[in-house]
């Protein structure tokens, strides 16, 4: 997820774990708690365009180094704060729970975690909710900042913090909910159009949990289409992507391909446009695909015989603006 919720989710555990003994300063070190296994990014310079995409939710958004960390953070900050009268398992627990549901969070998201690190590469993702959500965040930031706002120890500060974690947990299990009657109507649907899918990904369309992008998988490419639970049906109009394997035989031997081939758990395409090739991971999905837009990926590397492969997002690509794309987004979404 983005930071932004990370930090009120850890803000939101700081004062329900420590907020009566240390008051605000709970939602600060809760807060902090929560964004530690986003501190990979800093060894983002130390790594090529690739790496840095296996390196980022790796070891960091793993268990071991939950249990390995959490206690030495609990430990750290008993030292340092003696005079706050927390334990170290106290401290312990706050920074259990920040890591713990960071990672977690983070594996309802398309881009996978490494929850298993370093004893495996394997990436978890359940793709229930896109990486931002205002429909998550913004009534939790509310409940949090009024909180915030609020007099240390009163009543109104608990009750909504607690709202906030409520709401917020609830969303959560709607999106779970959903993705399942979402599944359901998309195998429905590739049976009305007589389409093979015995291997099929659904995930929600950025910002949003209403339009979902689903693409179905056999040996050279894709069916894609974009289901809204508005739609009055689920006749959904599927589209032909291949996968072009051939583009890729020139590179395919390099390192960063090998790593973008993981990163994308083999969901990717190869196209090419002005005499330039590109990997794009299609689990990301297309800008405006879901208007019949240019086929552009959102997430795309374009690849170098040097190996010194750049990811690329290439708006000269998109026939639309970025604000008429989020309009059609708004208007798919509706339903038809």
């Amino acid at each position: 997820m983005d930071s932004l919720t990370h930090i009120v989710l850890g803000a939101a555990i700081g004062e329900a774990v420590l907020g009566k003994k240390i008051g605000r300063k709970a939602m600060l070190w809760g807060a902090f708690a929560d964004t530690i296994p986003d501190f990979d990014v800093f060894a983002s310079p130390c790594f090529t365009e690739a790496q840095q995409l296996l390196v980022h939710r790796g070891f960091t958004h793993s268990f071991l180094f939950l249990i390995i960390f959490s206690p030495l953070f609990g430990w750290w900050f008993s030292k340092m704060f003696r005079k706050a009268e927390v334990s170290w398992k106290e401290w312990t627990l706050l920074f259990s729970l920040g890591i713990l549901t960071h990672i977690v969070l983070d594996s309802l998201t398309a881009y996978g975690t490494g929850w298993f690190e370093p004893f495996s590469s394997y990436r978890v993702t359940f793709n229930t909710i896109f990486v931002a959500d205002p429909f998550y965040t913004l009534p939790f930031l509310i409940c949090v900042l009024v909180a915030l706002i609020a007099k240390n120890g009163s009543p109104k500060r608990v009750n909504w913090n607690n709202a906030g974690l409520y709401i917020s947990t609830l969303y959560l299990l709607f999106t779970i909910v959903n993705k399942w009657h979402v599944h359901n109507e998309v195998t429905g649907a590739f049976r009305k159009k007589n389409i093979v899918a015995t291997d099929f990904v659904t995930t929600p369309t950025p910002l949003n949990n209403f339009l979902w992008m689903t693409f179905s998988i056999d040996s050279t490419g894709y069916w894609m289409g974009y289901y809204s639970v508005f739609d009055r049906t689920n006749d959904i109009e599927f589209f032909r992507v291949q996968r072009n394997d051939s583009l890729l035989k020139p590179y395919e031997n390099g390192e960063s391909v090998k790593l973008l081939k993981r990163f994308s758990q083999g969901y990717y395409c190869m196209t090419e446009h002005n005499g330039d090739v590109y990997f794009n991971d299609i689990r990301f999905g297309q800008a405006g695909g879901w208007n019949g837009a240019d086929p552009a990926f959102v997430f795309s590397f374009k690849l170098a015989d040097d190996g010194k492969s750049q990811q690329s997002l290439d708006r000269t690509k998109f026939k639309t603006s970025m604000g008429e794309v989020f309009y059609s987004l708004v208007k798919r979404a509706k339903g038809i």
